[in-house]
């Protein structure tokens, strides 16, 4: 069986998507649940390039490929945007409310549908088998005008998660390294899926007119599509894998703790302390390093070093320690039973809910709203 060179490199990029699921979804480094999220995405593209690449044969391959789910596309947008929010939020779960989005998957099963209520209606005698064109020619008219959903509803989350990206990085102006190196891959990842969309439209407009479909899609096939779909397979899947492997070791790498005199060390963890238990530079939303040292006297890159080195803390876990205490004895005084947790969490310095979120639960190994449950628990008690 021979198969075009284009065809080839569709099925390769198949089974590269193939490879870097399990490669994903088995990963023992790096956060699961975005692990999961980013495998998923490249099965499923593996399997729309196979259902384009794969020769078709003889009739059993065609109908293969016109009754099984190889082109699931709905999904791709929502799980792009929920693997840009659970790199940057460590707290974010799937839970029911995320599941709704991908409801709408049920447009990629129409056409399919159709064919299995044709066939299943043949063998209870419904329908004549000698009648299938009717049948046919609804299958490929659902699967034209499909495309137009799958092609927003992509759009959409892309901008949605060109959105979060936005908000993250404008709210916190001192992230953490971690933070900065997902945003460092989560942008270049945005900006090539607007480029794919950009070509996909391209191609959809004169795909979804009957009078240019037969022309575009004899002169050029599918090829402008998938061919860089195959493209984002191996640069998406393989630098999201060497993203975690990056991130793993990045964030367990320790800088030895004798580069910093123990006398200079202690004074200015002394200074630093003094500055957020008595002076409370902690409240001041736009706290920076500088502005510390500043304050204390202390040149920005000896606080840093410090905090590293002595603390094994960055700039932002130490500063956001105080602040979470502070929200901590706010949420058991009675005068604030009023106030919102999102408005005592601003109250206390922070200035993005969900670095709230993060560093809470980081501090306290619960959410707020567990953390406040515990108390009411322990009053009850």
């Amino acid at each position: 069986m021979n198969i075009a060179p284009l065809d080839l490199i569709l099925l390769l990029g198949s089974l590269q998507g193939i490879i870097l699921f399990f490669l994903l979804w088995y990963n023992p480094k790096g956060p699961r649940l975005p692990n999961k999220l980013l495998a998923s995405l490249m099965g499923l593209m593996g399997l729309m390039s196979f259902a384009v690449g794969v020769p078709v044969a003889n009739i059993w391959i065609s109908h293969m490929l016109d009754l099984l789910p190889f082109i699931v596309a709905m999904p791709l947008g929502p799980l792009l945007y929920f693997y840009a929010k659970a790199l940057l939020q460590p707290d974010f779960q799937m839970g029911r409310r995320e599941k709704y989005h991908f409801y709408p998957v049920v447009i990629d099963f129409g056409a399919k549908l159709i064919g299995w209520t044709f066939i299943f209606g043949v063998l209870l005698g419904a329908f004549d088998p000698q009648n299938s064109l009717p049948w046919a020619n609804a299958m490929d008219a659902y699967n034209t005008y499909s495309d137009i959903p799958r092609w927003i509803s992509l759009t959409t989350y892309l901008w949605f998660t060109h959105r979060l990206l936005s908000r993250q990085t404008k709210t916190d102006e001192n992230l953490p390294e971690e933070q900065q190196h997902h945003i460092g891959w989560l942008k270049p990842l945005v900006r090539v899926f607007f480029v794919f969309q950009l070509i996909w439209l391209v191609h959809l407009i004169p795909y979804i007119i009957p009078a240019t479909r037969n022309g575009l899609l004899d002169t050029f096939g599918w090829y402008p599509i998938y061919i860089p779909i195959t493209i984002l397979i191996y640069w998406i899947g393989l630098r999201g894998y060497f993203h975690t492997q990056k991130n793993f070791t990045a964030n367990n790498r320790k800088v030895p703790a004798t580069l910093l005199p123990a006398e200079t060390a202690n004074e200015t963890i002394h200074l630093l302390q003094k500055a957020m238990a008595t002076d409370q530079l902690y409240l001041d939303p736009e706290l920076t390093v500088e502005k510390l040292g500043r304050h204390v006297g202390i040149p920005a890159k000896i606080i840093s070093a410090v905090l590293n080195q002595h603390l094994q803390k960055s700039f932002n876990t130490f500063v956001n320690g105080y602040r979470v205490a502070e929200i901590k004895k706010r949420l058991l005084d009675p005068v604030n039973q009023s106030s919102t947790l999102v408005g005592i969490a601003f109250d206390c310095g922070f200035n993005s809910q969900a670095t709230f979120q993060r560093a809470f639960r980081s501090e306290t190994n619960q959410s707020p709203k567990e953390f406040i449950a515990g108390q009411l628990q322990n009053l009850k008690n």
